[in-house]
């Protein structure tokens, strides 16, 4: 078991990994997606680095929503699209979540 002083290394690490994605996002997309992006990535980063083997957990009881956070991931990824808008990329991650989240659970039920 990792000393608070690890911990707190890794909650740093992981909400200036969170800050960096959310300063680019803002750069390309505005302020109020880049504050979404560090939000969603903050509560990942941030939830994944105080206790992986709780995250673990979490996800083998709650396979449902676990998968679901797949749609956001997918979002901020194609928002680094210059030429795509935000509700395309939307649309897409939608999209491409209603096939990966019942295969995923499927998967791992």
């Amino acid at each position: 078991m990792a000393g608070p002083v690890a911990k707190v290394a890794r909650v740093s690490g992981a909400l200036v990994i969170a800050a960096v994605l959310g300063a680019t996002m803002a750069d390309r997309r505005g302020l109020g997606l880049g504050l979404l992006a560090f939000v969603v990535y903050g509560l990942i980063f941030g939830v994944a680095a105080l206790s992986f083997s709780r995250l673990r957990q979490w996800s083998a009881r709650h396979v449902l929503l676990d998968s679901l956070v797949f749609v956001p991931l997918v979002f901020f990824a194609l928002l680094l699209i210059p030429a795509l808008p935000w509700w395309g990329a939307a649309l897409i991650a939608l999209g491409a979540g209603m096939i990966f989240v019942p295969v995923a659970v499927r998967r791992r039920s």
